[in-house]
């Protein structure tokens, strides 16, 4: 064996082992947890409230300038940048939205931890 294929296995087996890794957290986490901390992690980080740009919210495309939905976003996107006056007159519900949501997130995980214990 030369140089070359030892660094080869040993990669591979940095590999394998980062694999086993992650599919562990993958099965801690799951797929619904990990959507609803994407999502959370797009508000926080990426989403600007109030901002105009393209959206595939039904209604938003035909006009309207109010959208539950769109609204709620905007008022989790304020809570995460400590404008609570903004959050609540962009939608009154968002602080038991974002509780809702955590408190989800945290049974998904708890119920996968058990699981795969």
């Amino acid at each position: 064996m030369n140089l070359n294929s030892i660094n080869i296995i040993k990669g591979q087996n940095l590999f394998s082992a980062l694999m086993v890794k992650v599919k562990k957290l993958w099965s801690l986490i799951g797929f619904e947890a990990f959507v609803w901390l994407a999502g959370l992690a797009y508000l926080i980080f990426i989403h600007t409230p109030g901002e105009t740009h393209f959206t595939i919210c039904p209604l938003a495309n035909l006009g309207y300038n109010f959208c539950p939905g769109c609204s709620l976003g905007n008022s989790i996107s304020y809570l995460f940048r400590s404008d609570f006056l903004s959050s609540f007159h962009s939608h009154p519900l968002g602080i038991f939205a974002l509780i809702i949501i955590t408190i989800r997130i945290i049974s998904i995980i708890k119920n996968n931890r058990r699981r795969h214990a």
